[in-house]
């Protein structure tokens, strides 16, 4: 009745939950197994549901199951998700968003895409560490370390995290989305889902050899999700497959409010090409700055090596797009300036739908911070220069949508729609440790992965990040589908072998 959890997708357990060979509650014991045996190590996951519990929801799907009744592609799978995604009382698991000001505290409802996949027969397993706050509260900490969590390793990077590494460094699992990503590829769950502002999705998901997809703003629910801003805030999947991506897409857009491919967004996964026509950015132009990412030769060589790519659509073509300079008038019209403005209204709106919560404003978080410094403002995250930022932050209406709607112009319209349209081609694709999801980002635009290789120098994975225009999510899992079935499958980590080194 066993599986190998770290390879193991949905689709191939739900095939095997169809023909009688496993239930769901194996399948929920394997997992909880997998995660007491690597999570000491890996930190991936924040906390998960109390055993009676998901057993219980476990025996209610087999049953449903055996009599005939299955709702879907995610009946009795279970999924880790991010904890700053809001959980009811009835889930028994936290929300704190990796803070400890937020532990104790109690949402009174699910977030909407909790409600979705629970309808969907989906088995909330737990929650995944994430950097605190979603990356945004300190400039330059530590990529996938909160305070609750502490610091998610990556399944693959040889030697873990290594101390005088930079915040996203080459031994760093990315973030914010870290343990979302860390526990699908450490065979915690075979699907979760994360979130991003501008590359939490993204950077995590290259990582760890995984698929996902950053949608459209605004497509997938942001009710519940603790927010950054509503002009960037959007929870994502993470998969192993292609196919797992597109079914849990299907689960979290809303059709009756979206247009979706007529017979949803499996259907975009074709594994071919078609004519679908690539425009390549210039590598050395995108790949992450110095300050983010320590240079090493070595690995900068390896991922700008493009050569793999030529052949893989009808038309491979390099494309010059706006750079991230020109997209912000070099720094006057950044829209982290509006964002900044609006978080500490949101987080207050966020804290009143909660209870038992020890902060109840911006104010009281700066402060709840420096009053357990030892434990939130440790040398890996030392500062709270974005709460701060956000405090003073001060805008009128006016100037707020003049700089959201400059971004949407010059990362949009005059961005990646100029490059597409100038170019004649459909996507636009750059490397995975890079910026571009920047300027996706700041257009509202989505974006996704697509797994390449592994860096030889510590073993990491690596790859590209594909963008398009707004709502062109089945052309992205059209192009990923493509890449899955154009290029060798994705290598599991070696975990023992991980876990003995460090």
């Amino acid at each position: 009745m066993s599986f190998n959890p770290l390879t193991a997708t949905a689709a191939s357990l739900q095939e095997r939950l169809n023909n009688g060979s496993i239930t769901s509650k194996d399948i929920v014991q394997q997992y909880l197994s997998q995660i007491e045996r690597y999570n000491g190590y890996l930190k991936a996951v924040i906390a998960t549901t109390p055993e009676d519990l998901l057993y219980q929801r476990a025996s209610e799907l087999d049953s449903e199951r055996a009599s005939g009744s299955v709702r879907g592609p995610l009946h009795g799978i279970p999924i880790l998700v991010k904890d700053n995604i809001a959980t009811g009382p009835e889930l028994g698991l936290p929300t704190t968003c990796g803070s400890l000001a937020l532990v104790g505290s109690k949402p009174r409802k699910n977030a909407s895409l909790i409600d979705r996949l629970v309808a969907a027969g989906a088995i909330i397993l737990g929650k995944a560490n994430l950097s605190e706050w979603a990356w945004y509260r300190s400039d330059l900490a530590d990529s996938g370390w909160s305070a609750v969590g502490g610091q998610t390793q990556s399944p693959y990077a040889r030697g873990g995290f290594l101390e005088d590494d930079t915040s996203g460094g080459h031994s760093n699992p990315g973030g914010s989305s870290s343990g979302s990503a860390v526990s699908v590829a450490a065979g915690f769950c075979p699907i979760s889902i994360g979130t991003e502002t501008m590359g939490s999705l993204i950077m995590p998901s290259d990582r760890a050899a995984l698929y996902t997809i950053k949608p459209t703003v605004k497509l997938i629910s942001q009710d519940g999700i603790i927010p950054v801003t509503h002009e960037a805030d959007s929870a994502g999947p993470m998969a192993k497959s292609v196919q797992d991506l597109a079914d849990l897409l299907d689960v979290l857009v809303d059709s009756e409010k979206n247009n979706i491919p007529e017979g949803g967004y499996r259907s975009a996964v074709t594994g071919s090409w078609g004519d679908i026509r690539v425009g390549v950015v210039e590598p050395e132009k995108w790949l992450f700055p110095h300050k983010v990412e320590k240079y090493e030769k070595q690995a900068t060589d390896q991922m700008s090596a493009y050569e793999k790519l030529k052949t893989i659509a009808k038309e491979v073509k390099p494309v010059t797009l706006i750079s991230i300079e020109e997209s912000t008038e070099d720094g006057k019209m950044d829209v982290w300036k509006a964002f900044d403005s609006t978080f500490s209204s949101l987080l207050r709106e966020y804290l009143a739908s909660i209870d038992d919560s020890k902060i109840q404003t911006l104010e009281d978080l700066i402060e709840f911070n420096k009053e357990h410094a030892e434990q939130e403002l440790p040398p890996s995250a030392d500062n709270q220069a974005g709460l701060i930022r956000a405090l003073s932050a001060n805008m009128s209406d006016d100037e707020y949508h003049k700089l959201v709607n400059f971004a949407r112009d010059a990362c949009g319209r005059r961005g990646i729609d100029k490059a597409l349209e100038e170019n004649g081609v459909d996507i636009l694709m750059g490397p995975g440790d890079g910026l571009l999801f920047q300027i996706s980002g700041a257009a509202g635009y989505p974006g996704a992965t697509l797994p390449l290789g592994y860096l030889d120098f510590n073993g990491r994975p690596f790859g590209m990040q594909i963008v398009a225009k707004a709502h062109q999510e089945a052309l992205l899992i059209q192009a990923q589908s493509a890449w899955e079935a154009t290029f060798p499958e994705r290598h599991p980590p070696a975990l023992d072998e991980l876990v003995l080194e460090g």
